[in-house]
């Protein structure tokens, strides 16, 4: 009889705990519209906006002959399943370029102490502050220039494990430890996998908050020297390992520059290898009450070892040092052609349009970047007053002065060693300042103006080939004219 008893006790308190469980349940429909008008000064030497001029302001434009536009930022939506701590969440953007998936994943708390989770999907990758800080939040319209080059799209696929307590001291702490593929959103296309860390702190004292926070990211890029799988093996095309060198010719004229790994290079065969992507980083924010209000000043630096991937076969051509040397993180494939394997197309076998995994040279560079911002709310109101800094150096081993590309020297001087330096080499520096109105609980208005700097470097402006896509270039002897000016009304809902 006690054991009926125990028993139906049980199963009415698993009931009662399960109806309970029920009420807490909800799903949230929510999101924000960013629409914006921008006027982009561009260089007088171009005479119309080129590709490389609004990267870091919201995405380039379609072609060369226009400096302004009104566009439709960010279309927001996002559906969330909570239970108590635990969610699920779809989130996509819905904008004039069409739709595009941002959010798909799950967080799921354990039932103990509720302080330690797994994530799996689609998600943002615990690195510093600027790129788990929403954009419905951020006090400017983009984030910063490192961080765009470094984490195109801010997301991955992968887990996390991350420990998150709400729950006194330990309240104080977080962690994340994610496994992801390494190429953004896009598909996979290696068997490597890259690991991202961070550790975090954050205290409250009266009217005083601080944040602390410092990350990892290990990760690497397939390289392939002889790609055998495409019709481009016909051509016995190789891709070699580029690093950077102090390098002597045979006169004995000594520069820096990038030197071919012939050895590195060859090792990584017809099924590549592995090279090291590899960044550091330290943030910080702290919070207190000023004169005229509220005041917030946030900051993060980050270094280490980035590969960077050409598309090109010949690396030494103008075009391409102008226009087709990067420094970004890779993003998986692109759409393109994709030949039959091991033989010419055929009507049984014939090309298609398909996800493409272009081969690549390797740049491998040493770089630093970082930002910080000064946030004054205006008294106790919502309005704020905003100046931020960033910087991007995406070769720290060279300074402008020997960042050089002279063509006569490259193609008419035998005994010359290119160094292969270009615009990807250059270091920028962005001064922002704007001035945020809270309208009501659901409109904001942005006045945003960005003063952009460029290294000086010995790169002569280039006239170009419009008709064969090669874009002419104000070059970089001088700061270029491409400030940005940005009017953006947002509405939450």
């Amino acid at each position: 009889m006690k054991t009926f008893f125990l028993a139906f006790l049980i199963v009415v308190w698993y009931y009662s705990h399960s109806i309970a469980q029920e009420k807490k349940d909800s799903t949230k429909v929510n999101g924000y519209i960013q629409s914006q008008y921008q006027y982009f000064f561009i260089p007088d030497t171009v005479g119309a906006a080129t590709n490389s001029f609004a990267t870091f302001s919201g995405g380039n434009f379609v072609n060369r002959f226009t400096n302004n536009r009104f566009t439709i930022r960010r279309g927001r939506v996002n559906i969330t399943y909570y239970n108590q701590r635990n969610h699920a969440r779809f989130s996509f953007d819905l904008t004039e370029r069409g739709i595009a998936i941002k959010d798909v994943y799950f967080q799921y708390f354990e039932p103990l102490i509720e302080s330690i989770y797994l994530k799996g999907g689609m998600f943002n990758r615990s690195f510093g502050q600027e790129i788990g800080l929403s954009s419905s939040l951020r006090e400017t319209p983009e984030r910063s220039r490192v961080v765009q080059t470094l984490f195109p799209n801010e997301r991955d696929l992968g887990f996390e494990l991350g420990f998150d307590s709400k729950k006194d001291i330990l309240s104080k702490f977080d962690a994340a430890l994610a496994v992801v593929n390494g190429n953004g959103t896009n598909y996979e296309t290696n068997n490597f996998k890259d690991i991202i860390g961070r550790i975090g702190f954050k205290t409250q004292k009266n009217e005083t908050s601080i944040k602390l926070g410092f990350s990892l990211y290990n990760g690497q890029i397939n390289h392939i020297y002889e790609p055998v799988d495409t019709i481009a093996s016909n051509t016995n095309t190789k891709y070699y390992i580029y690093r950077f060198e102090n390098i002597e010719d045979t006169t004995g004229r000594t520069s820096k520059g990038f030197v071919i790994k012939m050895d590195e290079s060859k090792s990584a065969g017809t099924m590549g290898k592995g090279i090291e992507r590899r960044y550091y980083g330290v943030d910080g924010e702290i919070q207190f009450n000023s004169p005229l209000g509220r005041l917030t000043i946030r900051a993060e630096y980050i270094w280490g070892i980035q590969p960077a991937a050409v598309n090109y076969k010949d690396v030494e051509q103008a075009y391409i040092i102008y226009n087709g040397m990067n420094s970004f993180s890779p993003s998986g494939p692109v759409l393109g052609v994709s030949w039959p394997m091991y033989d010419q197309p055929q009507p049984y076998n014939p090309v298609i349009v398909s996800p493409t995994n272009k081969f690549h040279h390797t740049f491998v560079r040493n770089f630093d970047g970082g930002y910080i911002y000064f946030i004054q709310n205006l008294f106790k109101t919502e309005h704020q007053l905003v100046f931020k800094y960033d910087w991007y150096d995406p070769n720290t081993q060279v300074t402008g002065k020997d960042i050089i590309y002279d063509e006569a020297l490259y193609f008419n001087d035998p005994t010359y060693i290119k160094p292969y330096l270009s615009p990807a080499d250059i270091k920028f520096e962005t001064y922002g300042i704007g001035l945020n109105l809270a309208l009501n609980k659901n409109l904001k208005a942005c006045f945003y103006y960005e003063h952009v700097v460029n290294e000086k470097a010995k790169i002569k402006p280039y006239i170009g080939d419009i008709r064969l896509g090669r874009m002419p270039s104000p070059g970089y002897e001088k700061d270029i004219k491409d400030d940005v000016f940005t009017f953006r009304l947002q509405y939450k809902f």
